[in-house]
Parts: C-alpha cells; sequence; structure tokens
C-alpha cells in the first residue's frame, strides 16, 4: 500500500507513476491510500498506520513529520538497501536531501520540495506604473510598493485594496526582533494591510482577495502554483513571483518544504519497499509532479528540464530563491506545531499594536522553551 496526502489530480499522476513498478512486479497489488486532507490529519492517519495493522509499504513523509516518526522508531533507515536497488544519492538536491538524514541514516528519498515565495498581481503593479520585484528586492522596495498600492477605491474612507496581508515571524535576536517589528508596522505603522480579524475580510480566502484585484502581494508556497497558473490561463489574473524581499545589507533567505517517500521500520518486503520509494522518486517521477505544478523536483536534472521547457519563467524563479532556502525548523523540532502555534499568537498581537514587541517577543520566547523544555 502506499499511502500519502494528495487531491484527485496529484493522486491520478502517483496512480500513472507505479505503471512501471507494477509491470516489474505483477505479482504485487499496489492499492494507493489518499488522504486529500490537512498536513495536521495526514500526520494523525500517518502515525496511526505506522504502528497498527494495516501497515503501508511507503510512505509520504513531510519534513514536518521527520522528527515524530524518527523519534518514534516509525521510519526504516534505506541507506543499507540503496546500492541493492541501485539508487545513486547525487541525483538529489543536496539541501533537500539532508532535511531526511540522520547522521549516515536517511528516513526518505526526496520527492520534490518548495521555497516560500511571494506571488504579485502584475494588474495592479502595471495600473499604478510601479516595476515588478527584483529577484533582490529589499524591505524598503516591498514597503515603498506596498504603501503605494493600498487604497480606498471606492471613496467610502476604508481601505479596501491592500498591498500585502500579514506575515507571521519567530524570535529572539536583535536582528529577528527588528524583523518583526518590519512586519507589524504593516498594519499599526504604515496601514499597508489590514487588521488582524478585520470584518472587511473575515473569512474570505487570501487567494481570492489576490484574484479579485483586491490584494497586491501574498506569500505562497509551491501549493499556490496550479490555481494561479490555471486563473493565469483562463485570462482571470496575470501574476508574476518573487523571493521575499530581504533587509539591506543582508542576504536574502527563504524556507524550504519538502517531502520525500519512507518505509515503515516494520515493513516486511522491505526491499521491494524502497525500490518503490526509488521509482516514485526518479527523474520522471520528479518531472511529473513537477509539470503538473504540485512541487519542485528534487532531483536536480528533473528541476533544470523543468525550467528549460517552463514558457511563463515562474519555475527558474522559484528555483533560484530555493537555491537562498534552508530547511523549516518542524524538520528538526518535534514540537514545531506548539511553537508555531506560540509565534502565530505573537504575531497576531504584536499586528494588533496592544503589547510591546520587545516585551511580547522575551515572553513568548521564555514559553516556548518551556514547551521544548519538557521534551529532553
Amino acid at each position: 500500500m502506499l499511502l500519502h496526502r494528495a487531491d484527485s489530480t496529484a493522486a491520478q499522476i502517483e496512480n500513472q507513476l507505479l505503471t512501471p513498478y507494477r509491470a516489474r512486479h505483477p505479482g504485487l497489488d499496489v492499492v494507493q491510500h489518499t488522504a486529500a486532507t490537512s498536513q495536521a490529519e495526514y500526520r494523525r492517519v500517518l502515525l496511526a498506520a505506522t504502528v497498527g495493522d494495516s501497515l503501508p509499504d511507503v510512505f509520504q513523509l513531510d519534513d514536518v513529520d521527520v522528527p515524530a516518526l524518527v523519534d518514534r522508531g516509525g521510519a526504516l533507515d534505506l541507506a543499507p538497501y540503496l546500492a541493492r536497488v541501485g539508487v545513486d544519492l547525487a541525483r538529489y538536491d543536496p539541501e533537500v536531501l539532508a532535511i531526511f538524514r540522520r547522521g549516515q541514516a536517511l528516513y526518505a528519498l526526496p520527492r520534490g520540495y518548495a521555497p516560500v515565495m511571494v506571488a504579485y498581481n502584475r494588474d495592479l503593479l502595471d495600473r499604478a506604473g510601479i516595476a515588478y520585484p527584483t529577484e533582490d528586492w529589499t524591505w524598503d522596495d516591498f514597503l515603498r510598493t506596498a504603501r503605494r498600492l493600498t487604497r480606498d477605491r471606492d471613496g467610502d474612507g476604508r481601505i479596501d485594496q491592500w498591498g500585502v496581508r500579514r506575515a507571521s515571524g519567530c524570535l529572539d535576536a536583535p536582528a529577528t526582533l527588528a524583523a518583526i517589528r518590519w512586519y507589524a508596522a504593516w498594519v499599526t505603522r504604515w496601514g499597508v494591510a489590514p487588521r488582524p480579524h478585520d470584518t472587511g475580510d473575515s473569512g474570505v480566502e487570501i487567494a481570492r482577495l489576490f484574484a479579485a484585484g483586491r490584494v497586491a502581494f501574498m506569500t505562497v508556497g509551491r501549493d499556490a502554483v496550479r490555481d494561479l497558473r490555471a486563473s493565469a490561463a483562463a485570462g482571470r489574473v496575470r501574476v508574476g513571483f518573487a523571493p521575499i524581499p530581504h533587509r539591506a545589507g543582508v542576504l536574502p533567505a527563504t524556507l524550504l518544504y519538502a517531502t520525500g517517500y519512507a518505509v515503515p521500520a516494520r515493513a516486511l518486503r522491505r526491499k521491494a519497499a524502497v525500490e518503490l520509494a526509488a521509482d516514485l522518486t526518479d527523474s520522471l517521477a520528479d518531472a511529473a509532479r513537477g509539470d503538473a505544478g504540485i512541487e519542485l523536483p528534487a532531483v536536480t536534472s528533473a528541476a533544470q528540464g523543468l525550467v528549460a521547457a517552463d514558457t511563463p519563467g515562474w519555475q527558474a524563479v522559484f528555483l533560484r530563491a530555493a537555491a537562498h532556502g534552508r530547511p523549516a525548523w518542524g524538520a528538526r523540532v518535534a514540537l514545531w506545531r506548539e511553537v508555531e502555534a506560540e509565534l502565530s499568537d505573537l504575531m497576531e498581537r504584536v499586528a494588533t499594536g496592544d503589547v510591546d514587541p520587545a516585551l511580547a517577543v522575551r515572553a513568548t520566547a521564555r514559553e516556548i522553551d518551556r514547551q521544548l523544555g519538557t521534551t529532553r
């Protein structure tokens, strides 16, 4: 059984990718079990499956679930089997491969990854006579553009076109505090983003506001590409992508989120399972997912081929931004969901302007230290 998180389109692609393996193993019936659900719900299903009686042969392992699966001994170390199934790890992007390593052990073969990016509405920028962002734009560049794009379009005294939506941050050093103050000032000082829980956009998805021309910039991952590509092809919106803006004098940076295919530690047909994981993470499989807009291929040659065939140039921007990426903390911190909840709460409070950012950051840091201390 192949257990993974996918909608109907992704599941159909994965089923096609199983064809060569099924042809080589006519006696094995590889069945997909897909969960088109949230990442948190998938994790619940995954943890139950790896300790239950209906054990999958191969399962999708998201970076945020690596600590939980490895700490519980739920994932097989694939390293001893790679030579036997003909896997050359040099085919994978080394930064992405490292997400699934612990020392010499390897707990998944990387399938794909995505940097965090900024999508921008070309129509809004064109109407305002603003140049598109460069790949080296700074905080100051971003703020100047967002302020020019924040408007009261119908003259009722309320802002109804925002330059940007709010973002969340992390902690504790002076540079991080400066970043948090900058993010919060989008709302509290410059007014280029709506206040938290603003009734004017409550319950409305950011993608709809973006497509409707009410938001110029939004932070996105790779999962937004398919929908935006469909909207662009239909002529509903003209989209561009840019890296996350960086502070002047500081190198650009972004987060990398990755997925891989892993094998349960209790798997009975280990070699066959590792071979299946290898098939589903080779260049052809990665290229198929990349072409569908699901993720950037973890196989370097497949990623380069995707860029060469991409007319709009989106893939190249993503790939260049990924060169400045680092793994998300969720790939290393087992309680990252709890930490992330604290950080989100921090940004909500800071963005309302009701708390001093420095005091709020210190209090949140202490709470996170307390939570992480209980796991040691």
